[in-house]
This record gives C-alpha cells, structure tokens and sequence, in this order.
C-alpha cells in the first residue's frame, strides 16, 4: 500500500532471519532452539532434532500437499484483486493463478482442519503437529485446525524459500499508522482521518437503494461524495441501518 501511495520510505523495516523458541519452561525436558527461515534449514535442524522417524516425510508431503492454496496468493498481485463490474480483467493477465485458485473451491476459504486431520492430508508426528499449533497461534491465536487453510499454506510457503526474511517497522507498528494516515490526508482532495468518532447509522436515501452518508453520536451529518465504505463486522453491520427498505434491500 506504500509503495503504490509513494510513500514507502516513510517507514524503515528491520530484517532478520528468525527467532528463538523455547519448550517447556524451567523443566528437565526445556528445549531451546532457533527458527532460521530458508530453505532445508528447519528440515535439517529441529524437525530433524526433535521429530520423530515420520516428522520428515510428512512435513515434505504436507508442504506440497499444500502448494495449490499458494499459487494464487503468490501468482497474483494484492493490487490486481479489486472489487465492482470489472474487477476480472485485472486478472485475466494471471489466468492460470487464478483457474488453480478456484479449482480449489472451499478448501481455500476452509481451514487447516483437512490437512491435518484428514481427509487431504494427516499429520500423524506429535512434535510437528505442537509445532503447526504454535505456527497457527502466532497467526491466528488459534491452534492450526481452526486457522485459515490459505493463511497456514502461504507461510508453509513463505518461510521456507529461498531468501525468506521477516522484518518490522523502525519505532514500532505506530510509524506504518502513521504513515497511512498521511497517504490519506496528502494531494489537495482535503480528506482527513477521525479518530473516536462513534458512528450512530449509516444514512440512506428515503428508498434505501443508495447510501448517502453517515451520522455520529454527536449529530454530526457526514455527506458521502460517493459512497461508505465500511469494515464493521457483518453481525453488526444490521443495526447501523436504521431504514428498514434499505436493510431489506441489504438482506436480499
């Protein structure tokens, strides 16, 4: 987003290589070890060390079990993926990407639990499978069953290439806020970000076939130019409505 704002150096990342695990705290069994990123490295070193005679194969085997959820996210740009009449011819110029995509139909937008527990994929080694729950919950907070399948194979992926790297933000995650606030207020358009400005509803017209602004706690009107675009959670969204046409044409 930076970087198509022009604003990428605003924002100095810090790259390193991996981190430091620790298992079981303070116990005679406490296990310390590095989690390097790249390729072979984590196969070679830990898996190899506290996995068991099948920890290997399956690691090897899930990760190409997983490699179709991949392709898509990695084939296609984030910037070619838009929304509205024509969001597809964007994507025509990676039509292969995004056939392999939707030929994998709910397993993409599924969880991890297939490929763990079957029936794509069973990861049978205690140490790989505690391993994939703590990948999962540094993702998610969830254990690897419940996390997103898509989320779970890219950074099966991810780690595991030649060059992988992580990085965070110089000064902490508030330098990137900051630096996406400013792409929102920079150029002439006089656009400004609010902060604790509760919003009350979500305004229509009479009709309820066009949204035309919003109204906060205060009283305050906000006039869309446009439209809203909203990213409050869908069980909440309903009550932001308060014209009944409009919620019945939003409810189908």
């Amino acid at each position: 987003v930076l970087n198509a704002i022009n604003l990428e150096s605003e924002v100095e990342w810090i790259a390193y290589d991996g981190w430091g695990m620790i298992e079981h705290p303070r116990k005679d069994i406490e296990k310390r070890w590095k989690m390097e990123l790249g390729p072979d490295v984590f196969e070679a070193g830990p898996l190899s060390e506290f996995g068991g005679e099948t920890a290997f194969d399956e690691f090897v085997a899930l990760r190409e079990v997983t490699k179709p959820l991949v392709s898509g996210a990695v084939d296609i740009p984030a910037m070619a993926m838009r929304s509205g009449n024509t969001a597809l011819i964007p994507l025509l110029r990676y039509f292969p990407a995004l056939v392999g995509l939707i030929q994998q139909g709910e397993t993409t937008t599924g969880t991890f639990e297939p490929f763990m527990n079957g029936p794509l994929f069973t990861v049978n080694d205690p140490w790989l499978r505690n391993w994939l729950d703590a990948l999962a919950f540094s993702l998610s907070g969830l254990p690897a069953s419940r996390t997103a399948a898509a989320a779970m194979a890219y950074v099966l992926y991810d780690m595991h290439r030649p060059g992988a790297a992580l990085d965070y933000p110089r000064g902490g995650l508030g330098t990137v806020i900051d630096a996406l606030v400013k792409g929102v207020e920079q150029g002439d358009h006089e656009s400004k970000v609010n902060l604790r400005q509760h919003v009350d509803t979500i305004d229509t017209t009479d009709e309820g076939d066009r949204v035309t602004g919003l109204t906060l706690r205060n009283g305050k009107k906000v006039i869309a130019r446009e439209g809203v675009i909203s990213n409050v959670p869908v069980w909440s969204f309903n009550g932001l409505i308060k014209n009944n046409s409009a919620r019945q044409k939003l409810n189908g």
